[in-house]
């Protein structure tokens, strides 16, 4: 009798405690935030170039927002936007460079395709890219 009312006792205290799990949200920008090794191919020219991009987070919680830096080799900060595995660089004018594109994670590596326009000489036609980074 007293080894049935220990069970039963043991059985009220166990169903009496509460689990609590707090998970916290991921945020997706963190799967682009890296170096990279651009391979940059412009249909436009019908060329190669080479370097190196750094990807960062936007300083707000819930902003959406990454940075490339150092994007078609400007030395410049190009601002895109996550949604799941893929951004969308929005029409931007950085110095005198009028850039916009789209682009996906594929395998942990980044893939671009945008255009570049020189507003300094709007006689040169527009660069249109593909371009494979990397992640280092």
């Amino acid at each position: 009798m007293k080894h049935g009312l220990l069970i039963l006792l043991g059985i009220l205290f166990l169903s009496s405690c509460d689990l609590i799990i707090v998970e916290e949200p991921f945020d997706p920008r963190l799967n682009f935030v890296g170096r990279y090794e651009a391979e940059e191919y412009s249909e436009t020219f019908d060329e190669y170039l080479y370097y190196d991009v750094r990807v960062t987070l936007d300083d707000g919680y819930y902003s959406d927002i990454i940075y490339l830096e150092n994007f078609y080799n400007l030395n410049a900060d190009v601002q895109a936007e996550v949604y799941g595995n893929s951004i969308t660089i929005p029409r931007q004018r950085i110095g005198n460079w009028l850039i916009q594109g789209t682009g996906h994670l594929e395998y942990g590596d980044l893939v671009l395709t945008y255009s570049v326009e020189d507003l300094n000489r709007p006689r040169l036609p527009v660069d249109f890219c593909n371009t494979i980074m990397y992640l280092r």
